[in-house]
């Protein structure tokens, strides 16, 4: 008899939750928080020419990366979120000015969070958030709010996943985005794909190319790993060698204040457009289906 798939959840990041999660998790953190069981992944461990921090969270997935590797942590499954982020598969909380979000306060937060048995039974090799269409390439959109240059220069190391110059001309030029691709239900087996992939262009990266940047700018590994992230899911779906995602929602967790306000202008919103024998109807539970079925007629648009 098969034995019955694993899961384990994981909060990445510096912070503990702001919330208290649906299911028993494990912290992974650059540094001790003082939680149960948590696992310390410093971003210290790659050496002093390596600026581990630059990385993000993805300094602790590639430890994870490494202790799935090993043995060390054994699961079929994996569920990824942050201290206020998470992907969800109900409709709650309230919309936020950016469309591929939706906020919900800390009291909410756990009624929204999938329970262990909703994660098992998730019928995909990953969910993640929405794709947002961003209206010009990844290149341009880099550009507006990170440094140019740094992305040409990881373009530039895209080979050491085997990209040739025509994958990666459809990386810069790709008019799509998966915003934070790294919260997600993923099976193991796509996870290590992915962080291996990930982990052989940041190692081309790091030594040759990465320049330390300051304050905003200092995560720049990490944004652009993102990046390139997004680009495998996305052309995983377009091209058809990833054809099992699906599509949750991508909440923040918001202080109360916050959420009070935005509450309070969702409402007055939907009142100023609902014509007036409108009746509240309930929010169902999460429809499964693919992201590539979700929006067929984007698809063309974002190539």
């Amino acid at each position: 008899m098969k034995a019955p798939p694993t899961l384990r959840a994981f909060c990445v990041g510096h912070v503990a939750p702001i919330f208290e999660p649906a299911l028993p998790f494990t912290m992974l953190c650059p540094r001790p928080l003082g939680l149960p069981g948590e696992i310390v992944l410093a971003d210290e461990r790659f050496g002093a020419s390596v600026d581990g921090a630059a990385l993000a969270e993805y300094s602790q997935l590639f430890g994870l990366q490494d202790m799935l590797e090993a043995g060390e942590v054994v699961a079929d499954r994996l569920y990824l979120f942050q201290y206020r982020k998470f992907i969800g598969f109900k409709e709650g909380g309230v919309p936020s000015t950016a469309p591929w979000v939706r906020m919900s306060s800390a009291l909410q937060a756990p009624a929204l969070m999938p329970s262990q048995d909703e994660l098992l039974a998730a019928p995909h090799a990953v969910v993640v958030g929405s794709m947002f269409e961003l209206g010009s390439s990844v290149a341009q959109n880099y550009a507006l709010v990170h440094v140019a240059d740094d992305l040409v220069s990881f373009a530039g190391c895209l080979h050491a996943a085997g990209m040739g110059a025509a994958e990666v001309r459809r990386f810069a030029s790709f008019r799509g985005l998966l915003p934070s691709p790294a919260l997600c239900l993923v099976d193991t087996a796509l996870f290590l794909q992915h962080m291996r992939l990930l982990r052989a262009v940041w190692q081309a990266y790091a030594p040759a190319a990465e320049v330390r940047r300051q304050g905003y700018q200092m995560r720049v590994a990490g944004y652009l790993l993102e990046r390139l992230h997004s680009h495998l899911l996305c052309q995983g779906l377009l091209n058809g060698s990833l054809s099992d995602v699906g599509l949750g929602h991508r909440y923040v967790v918001m202080a109360e204040a916050a959420t009070a306000t935005a509450t309070a202008t969702a409402t007055a919103t939907a009142k100023a457009t609902a014509p007036p024998a409108a009746q509240a109807v309930p929010k169902p539970e999460l429809a499964w289906m693919p992201l590539r079925e979700k929006a067929p007629a984007q698809q063309e648009s974002l190539r």
